[in-house]
């Protein structure tokens, strides 16, 4: 059976769980086919009034300082989309693939996929068969290994394209220490201790 993983990263507004939250949607895939886009509808009053969004986010977004303390997103550039047109680009992007299945990777990736699946109201009796309804998150399999030193991140952090790519080379990394540590213990899974787990919950 052929598997696609797919990864994923969302840049949004934590206050606000509506399709106006989101800010950027990045996805990747093991082929290395990406797809991102800016919401054109964010709340952009919202993500000025977030000083944490200006310093943290902005700096990677098509925007123009109009004012000390006010930006303008500027719609004519190429990554800058209306919702429903991303809402139809993310489902396309998911639909063109051979595999079987489709796996979804995120770090610490409840938020994101609450995001993906807001494009369509959080309603899966109109999501695409082609979305997944679940994720795997890479937080999890990295505790679950006893939570190694994850590769740091070299630039790009909190933009979602470029998160998107890192959590693939946080997948693939945590792949290999799962292998290498299967074959320490002669082929079984590793175990956590209950002291390990509580250290990871730190």
């Amino acid at each position: 059976m052929t598997i696609r993983n797919v990864y994923l990263d969302c840049e949004f507004l934590p206050s606000d769980m509506a399709t106006t939250g989101l800010i950027s949607i990045g996805l990747t895939d093991d082929q290395g086919v990406d797809f991102y886009a800016v919401n054109r509808d964010m709340d952009m009053l919202a993500v000025e009034s977030v000083p944490w969004m200006v310093d943290n986010v902005l700096p990677y977004l098509p925007v123009e300082q109009s004012r000390p303390g006010e930006f303008e997103l500027l719609h004519y550039h190429e990554d800058v989309h209306p919702i429903d047109r991303i809402r139809d680009r993310v489902a396309a992007y998911f639909a063109d693939t051979d595999a079987a299945v489709t796996h979804l990777y995120a770090y610490y990736g409840g938020q994101d996929i609450c995001r993906l699946h807001s494009l369509w109201e959080n309603n899966w009796g109109d999501m695409p068969e082609a979305i997944p309804r679940w994720f795997f998150d890479l937080k999890a399999f990295a505790v679950q290994l006893g939570s190694p030193e994850l590769p740091a991140q070299d630039d790009g952090e909190h933009h979602a394209l470029a998160d998107a790519r890192h959590n693939r080379r946080v997948h693939q990394f945590l792949r290999q220490r799962l292998t290498a540590l299967r074959e320490l213990n002669g082929g079984l899974p590793p175990v956590m201790t209950a002291a390990q787990t509580r250290e990871a919950d730190r």
